[in-house]
C-alpha cells in the first residue's frame, strides 16, 4: 500500500451530504429493497465520460452550463477560500503556474510555464513564466504578482487559514524580472512542490487599500473585490446575485486553452427537493452531493430518465461530529467522554436508514483507498455500544441522578448537567436526522443534546472562532497528506482550521517528519501513524465516507472523477462539453 503514490490528501473543505423526500413518478425500486448503484442502468453511463473530439466543430461552444450550489460562497478572494462553494467558483476565475489532475499528481501548468529549474539540493526553484497572460482588467500577470501574494499570505494581519501552513516553508520569493521568480526553501522537503501551489492575486488591485485595511478583507474596497474579483482564469465574473445565482462568462482574451462552455451559471439552491425538480425541468445541468434517498429512489422516475444520468464513485471525504476541546466546555477535553460519545452514535442505523448504505463507515482522517490509510485502525474501530458509553461516562465522573435520570458531575463545587449543543448548517437536511438518532440514544444514557441550525456562512464563522461545543460537518480531500497539518497540528488552533484545539505532541512531530521524508515507503508509514494516533484520540466522532452522488443532464460529456469528487481539480467542468445539436433554449433558463 505504501508504495502506491507519494502525494496528497485532504484540506478542506467542506462538502455536506444532504437529504430530502418526494414521491417518485413511477415506483420500480422499492424503498424496502437494498439499492445497489452498480445495478442501476442510469449510473455512470459511458456517454457521460466521452472525451471531446479533436474536431471542435462537433462541440457546441456557445452553450451555458447550469450548476447548483447549496449555499453562497463566503468569498471569491482565493486567499480566503475555505468551503467547497468557494473553491468551485474560484477555480474558474483564477489561473496558476501549477495544477494537478484526477490522479492528484502535481504538475506544471505548461500553458503558463516556460521552464522550471530546481537546485540539486531541492532548496531553490526558478520559474520562467510565459508572457501574454493577463488579469481580467488587461494588466499583465507577472512575477511581481506572485511575490506580492506570497507576502500577503505570510502577513500575520491577513487571515489565510487554509494557505499559511503550506507557504510558510518558503523563506524567500523574489522576482528576478517581470517573468522570472525565484523561490527558496532552506531545507529540502518532500512537500517542496506542493508548497509552491498558493493562489496569486493581482498586486495592482490589492495594494491599493492595504494601508487602511491590512487584512485585505475588511472595508468597502476589499469587500467589493471579494464579490467581483479581478481574476486571471478562463472565466470572468459577470454577476453575483445573493441567494440566487453567480454568472461567469468565458474570457475570450485568456491566453491559454479556452473552455467549451461560453457561460457558467451557478444557481444557489439550498433545498434538495427544489434542486432535483429544477434538474428535471432542465433548469440546471448538474446537481452534486445529492442526498442518498434522492439518488437511490427519487431519480427512479420517467421524468428523470428522460433528461439525466447519475454519477457514482469514490471520493476521499468524511463526515464527522467535531468536539471543542479548548476548555470552554466541561465535557470534551476528557478523552473518555469523547469515546463515550462515539460509542453512543449509531452509525449502522444512520447508514441504513438515512444514507441507504451508499456511504461507508468512516475509519478516521484518511480514506481506505488512499496510500496513507492505516489498516490497523480497523482493529480499534469504535462501534455503537451504549453499555460501553455508559461505563466510560461513569468513569469520567458523569453520574446518573436517580431523581431525574440525567447525568451530572461536581465541578468546582457546582453540580453540572451534561447538556451540550450540536451546531449544524441549516442547508443540511441530513444533519438533523443524524442528530435525532444521536439525541435519542444520548437521552437513554442520561445526556441531553440540543441542536442549533445556522446559515452556512454564520456556521463557519462560529466554528472558526471556536464558539461551539460540538459541530457536524464534513471535510473533502486536499492534495498531499501534509495539507491535513492545517487540521491537526496544535499550532493551527489560532491560525488554521484546528477548530476544536486538538493537540498531541507526537502528531506534531510526525507531521514535521512527514515534510522531510523523501522515501515514499517511510513517508507512508509516518502518515499511517498519524492516522492511528488521531483516531485513538477521537477529536472527532467519524460518521461516514460519502461517495460521489451527482446527476448530469444527458447532454453533458467529458466528466471525470477524482478523490475530490467532480470539482476542484484540472480540468473538472472546464473539460466538460456538449455535442453540436444538443443545445437547449438558454434564453428560457432562469
Amino acid at each position: 500500500m505504501c508504495s502506491r503514490l507519494n502525494i496528497f490528501i485532504f484540506l478542506l473543505i467542506l462538502s455536506l451530504v444532504l437529504c430530502g423526500c418526494r414521491k417518485p413518478d413511477s415506483e420500480t425500486v422499492s424503498s424496502d429493497e437494498p439499492y445497489n448503484p452498480a445495478e442501476d442502468p442510469l449510473v455512470n453511463q459511458p456517454a457521460m465520460f466521452e472525451p471531446p473530439p479533436k474536431d471542435v466543430s462537433k462541440i457546441a461552444t456557445d452553450e451555458t452550463l447550469y450548476i447548483t450550489l447549496r449555499a453562497n460562497p463566503n468569498t471569491l478572494n482565493p486567499l480566503f477560500v475555505s468551503s467547497v462553494y468557494d473553491f468551485i467558483v474560484v477555480d474558474a476565475l483564477y489561473g496558476g503556474l501549477y495544477t494537478f489532475g484526477k490522479d492528484m499528481l502535481w504538475r506544471l501548468n505548461e500553458e503558463m510555464v516556460e521552464s522550471l529549474e530546481e537546485s540539486d539540493d531541492h532548496t531553490e526553484f526558478i520559474i520562467k513564466i510565459k508572457p501574454g497572460f493577463k488579469w481580467h482588467d488587461g494588466k499583465p500577470w507577472t512575477a511581481h504578482d506572485i511575490v506580492f501574494s506570497w507576502q500577503q499570505i505570510l502577513d500575520d494581519r491577513v487571515p489565510c487559514l487554509s494557505q499559511k501552513p503550506g507557504v510558510e516553508p518558503i523563506k524567500e520569493c523574489v522576482a528576478l524580472d517581470d517573468y522570472t521568480v525565484k523561490y527558496v526553501q532552506p531545507e529540502p522537503l518532500a512537500t517542496r512542490y506542493w508548497n509552491l501551489v498558493f493562489p496569486t492575486i493581482p498586486k495592482h488591485i490589492y495594494e491599493k487599500d492595504k494601508e487602511n485595511h491590512p487584512d485585505l478583507k475588511t472595508g468597502t474596497y476589499y469587500n467589493q473585490q471579494a464579490r467581483h474579483p479581478v481574476g486571471s482564469g478562463p472565466y470572468r465574473i459577470v454577476e453575483w446575485k445573493e441567494n440566487s445565482k453567480i454568472v461567469l462568462e468565458r474570457w475570450e482574451d485568456y491566453a491559454g486553452k479556452k473552455p467549451y462552455f461560453k457561460q457558467i451559471v451557478f444557481r444557489i439552491i439550498p433545498d434538495d427537493h427544489i434542486a432535483l425538480l429544477s434538474f428535471e425541468k432542465q433548469e440546471v445541468d448538474v446537481v452534486d452531493h445529492l442526498p442518498s434517498q434522492k439518488f437511490a429512489l427519487e431519480t427512479d422516475t420517467d421524468t428523470f430518465r428522460a433528461v439525466g444520468y447519475k454519477a457514482w464513485g469514490v471520493q476521499w471525504a468524511f463526515s464527522y461530529i467535531g468536539w471543542n476541546m479548548d476548555g470552554s466546555n466541561p465535557f470534551f477535553t476528557d478523552r473518555k467522554v469523547r469515546y463515550a460519545m462515539s460509542y453512543a452514535l449509531n452509525v449502522p442505523l444512520i447508514l441504513e436508514k438515512i444514507s441507504y448504505n451508499l456511504p461507508t463507515h468512516s475509519h478516521g482522517i484518511y480514506h481506505p483507498d488512499s496510500w496513507m490509510y492505516n489498516p490497523e485502525v480497523e482493529n480499534i474501530l469504535i462501534n455503537y455500544n451504549l453499555v460501553k458509553s455508559q461505563a466510560l461516562l461513569d468513569e469520567a465522573g458523569w453520574k446518573v441522578d436517580p431523581d431525574d435520570g440525567w447525568r451530572y458531575k461536581q465541578i468546582d463545587g457546582q453540580k453540572v448537567l451534561f447538556e451540550f449543543t450540536l451546531l449544524m448548517p441549516q442547508e443540511s437536511s441530513t444533519s438533523p436526522k443524524i442528530a435525532a438518532i444521536f439525541q435519542n440514544d444520548l437521552h437513554r444514557i442520561g445526556v441531553r443534546l440540543r441542536t442549533r441550525k445556522m446559515e452556512w456562512s454564520s456556521f463557519l464563522e462560529k466554528v472558526r472562532k471556536h464558539e461551539f461545543q460540538a459541530e457536524i460537518a464534513s471535510w473533502g480531500t486536499g492534495t498531499d497528506p501534509d495539507t491535513s497539518w492545517n487540521l491537526w497540528h496544535s499550532t493551527q488552533y489560532e491560525k488554521g482550521r484546528n477548530y476544536g484545539k486538538y493537540a498531541n505532541p507526537q502528531v506534531d512531530e510526525l507531521f514535521e517528519q512527514g515534510r522531510r521524508e523523501f522515501d515514499s515507503e517511510k513517508r507512508c508509514k509516518i502518515y499511517q501513524e498519524i492516522h492511528k494516533i488521531v483516531y485513538e484520540d477521537q477529536p472527532y466522532t467519524w460518521i461516514s465516507n460519502p461517495p460521489i452522488l451527482a446527476v448530469f443532464n444527458k447532454r453533458i460529456r467529458g466528466v471525470q472523477f477524482s478523490p475530490r469528487g467532480i470539482y476542484s481539480f484540472d480540468p473538472s467542468f472546464e473539460g466538460w462539453w456538449v455535442p453540436s445539436g444538443s443545445s437547449k433554449n438558454n434564453a428560457a433558463m432562469p
